[in-house]
């Protein structure tokens, strides 16, 4: 089964979100392949609105894989998108993400990635190990590997692995360059539980984005010693003039949602008010 850049996009934000309306995907038997392998369950709010919530991740994964493609990370889903689908691909790197036959789960790149401003030490194993930072390569650490981070360290949640392969291009944006970029993923948020260090949440200034940093982040930042997300001062204005109105009209379910912060709820209400978002990865181009 074929699979158009836009519904792979849908499939991204349901992994992410949890949940997305059944009108967003332009081939709906895809919807029904999901709710038969029991990726997914589907709550109808009205006669014509329907809502997909996501049940099981790795059955997504394992829809993809048997409809022939090789992705089992959203990692390989931006891949896949960028190598194939937004250039024109060579038959290797077809080949790279596409087979005849039903690809095998695996396990290989469920873990951390990440990428820093600069030369920062880790201890990986116990061992010091030197991040160095790279334009257009990130760092990938296998889950089952030990990670300590040293205090002064300031994390970085992102959303958007493009901001990993190009993190220097986001130097402007902060204060510091002791910083240490990860994306934000099951493994991620799991390991955070943990953080006693700084954490700042660099995500998508939309809806969705603010419900990812209040409602699944947030929760796990109990032994952190601060946490805060970054929003440009002048977001409003950014919003205003390049703000995408279908991030806004994808997400309208978030409207509503209720905010425990002065600061995010303020993005919240500019939000709603330009009824605009602006994704994380694109910001750079904006000022």
């Amino acid at each position: 089964m074929n699979v158009n850049k836009q519904d792979l996009l849908n499939l991204k934000t349901l992994l992410m979100e949890g949940s997305i309306t059944v009108g967003k995907f332009s081939d709906k038997a895809i919807v029904e392949k999901l709710k038969l392998n029991g990726a997914i369950v589907i709550q109808r709010e009205t006669p014509k609105r329907q809502i997909v919530h996501l049940k099981k991740e790795q059955n997504v994964f394992s829809f993809l894989q048997n409809s022939g493609y090789k992705i089992a990370t959203l990692q390989e889903i931006d891949a896949y998108i960028e190598e194939v689908l937004n250039s024109p691909p060579s038959r290797d790197k077809i080949q790279q993400y596409r087979s005849g036959t039903k690809a095998k789960k695996s396990d290989s790149l469920k873990g951390l990635y990440f990428s820093s401003l600069r030369n920062i030490d880790i201890k990986l194993n116990n061992e010091i190990v030197t991040i160095i930072p790279t334009n257009g390569m990130g760092y990938f650490l296998f889950h089952t590997e030990k990670i300590e981070i040293f205090k002064d360290t300031i994390i970085v949640g992102i959303e958007n692995y493009q901001v990993i392969w190009f993190a220097k291009k986001y130097q402007q944006f902060f204060n510091s360059d002791n910083l240490l970029f990860v994306v934000i993923n099951p493994y991620m948020l799991k390991w955070i539980e943990n953080l006693e260090n700084e954490y700042i949440h660099f995500g998508d200034y939309d809806l969705a984005g603010i419900n990812i940093y209040q409602n699944k982040v947030v929760p796990r930042l109990k032994k952190c010693k601060k946490h805060t997300m970054f929003i440009p001062d002048d977001i409003e204005i950014l919003i205003h003039k390049y703000g995408i109105a279908k991030l806004y009209t994808d997400q309208i379910r978030y409207k509503n949602l209720v905010i425990n912060y002065d600061e995010i709820n303020i993005l919240k209400e500019i939000v709603k008010k330009q009824k605009k978002g602006i994704e994380q990865e694109g910001l750079y181009l904006l000022i």
